[in-house]
């Protein structure tokens, strides 16, 4: 059952870091696409009431929480340019477990993340911020994600939805 739970989260792991071909930023210290031009393009764009996070400050808690992984966190494009989903990489020369994932979600908290349920080095681990819901996970790369970033032993996945909405029509001028 452990081992199903293992290979569960690699596949999870690996299916994010193959969806990293179209990157937004593999540079930790890059500032994310701006609010306003990925509005511009976007087909969906989040509707954040006050009190919710944008998906930049989102980006940023995901940024400060992973610090830590030695080869940085990589944004995942978003093919539709919807402001209201954001998925992330942060890949490690070590394959990353239990202290990692913990070490993350302390960090997130730090940023007003909760923790849904309880941490699950094994499998998801769940958490709520600002109007989001995410979803993170370490595991081992296999295969031929691990051909593809040969440096990495391992990642971290954190992934992130917040209400889609169909962004407001232009007023004519």
């Amino acid at each position: 059952m452990n081992v199903f739970r293992h290979v569960r989260t690699a596949v999870v792991v690996a299916a994010v870091v193959l969806a990293t071909a179209c990157q937004e930023s593999s540079d930790p210290a890059a500032a994310p696409q701006s609010r306003s031009e990925a509005s511009a393009t976007a087909g969906l764009a989040a509707s954040p009431s006050p009190g919710e996070k944008s998906r930049d400050e989102v980006i940023s808690d995901f940024r400060y929480a992973t610090k830590s992984f030695d080869l940085g966190l990589t944004v995942v494009k978003d093919p539709m340019n919807r402001e209201c989903v954001a998925h992330s990489t942060a890949l490690s020369r070590t394959e990353p477990g239990e202290k990692d994932l913990l070490r993350v979600v302390s960090r997130l908290t730090e940023r007003g993340w909760r923790l849904r349920g309880e941490v699950d080095a094994d499998g998801a681990t769940f958490l709520e911020s600002g109007g989001w819901e995410a979803v993170t996970g370490v595991g081992p790369l296999l295969g031929e994600t691990a051909d593809q970033h040969s440096s990495a032993a391992g990642a971290l996945a954190l992934s992130t939805t917040s209400t889609c909405t169909e962004p407001p029509n232009p007023s004519p001028r």
